[in-house]
């Protein structure tokens, strides 16, 4: 299989987009772009019939939609049927919410082990059908506000280890200046390749380190 193209010609044409089977972080502050680059690379998966699993930990299914939609990317089309939302956040504010035919709604941060079921049993019932799968965290720093850096990385060595040997490929994001230095480097050594972003003077560029292409100097991400 080819590589996932995230929709950033400058990217796709550096990197052959995310080789499936892999782990990426994807890493930058809050204002680097993280956000759009995910919502980009899910809609350019989406429209070549590649199934997103979409873990929410920071906002509810209902406002990711939202945010999906402000940039101009509808999602109506693909939900419940190549999309489908892991949504560990809503019961933080609404503790009654449940599931809909797009969204599994979870106990929340702190059950690690639930999220886990939920994910392998998505993943499964789309591998059973043959399709190809990208997970995406969104985002694992809201994680690491519940639980500590060794839970948290042998909870994401699991369940990327599990994905990787089912063939499917994960992307987690990482807001790096919400955490120490030393629990930065203890994420990225889980991933194959690590992205890292940022925003400068009003333009976005991209690293990328580890994986077979690499790009190790500020490139424009456009």
């Amino acid at each position: 299989m080819s590589g996932i193209m995230t929709g950033f010609p400058s990217f796709d044409n550096l990197v052959s987009g995310l080789e499936p089977r892999k782990t990426y972080l994807l890493s930058g502050n809050k204002d680097s772009g993280k956000e759009d680059f995910v919502y980009k690379l899910t809609a350019s998966a989406l429209n070549r019939e590649i199934v997103v699993v979409y873990v929410t930990t920071n906002r509810s299914n209902t406002d990711l939609i939202m945010d999906f939609s402000s940039k101009g990317l509808k999602l109506s089309q693909y939900l419940g049927t190549s999309m489908l939302i892991l949504d560990d956040f809503i019961r933080s504010v609404s503790p009654q919410a449940t599931d809909n035919t797009y969204t599994k709604v979870l106990n929340g941060p702190l059950d690690l082990t639930g999220l886990s079921v939920a994910l392998s049993n998505v993943n499964n019932g789309f591998l059973k059908d043959g399709k190809t799968v990208l997970n995406v965290f969104d985002s694992i720093s809201a994680l690491l506000l519940y639980n500590n850096t060794v839970t948290m990385f042998r909870f994401l060595q699991f369940v990327c280890g599990r994905a990787k040997i089912s063939g499917v490929t994960t992307l987690l994001m990482l807001d790096d200046e919400m955490h120490t230095p030393q629990v930065n480097e203890t994420i990225k050594s889980l991933a194959d390749s690590v992205i890292t972003l940022k925003l400068d003077e009003g333009k976005r560029y991209f690293m990328v380190s580890g994986g077979a292409k690499e790009v190790l100097s500020w490139t424009s991400l456009q």
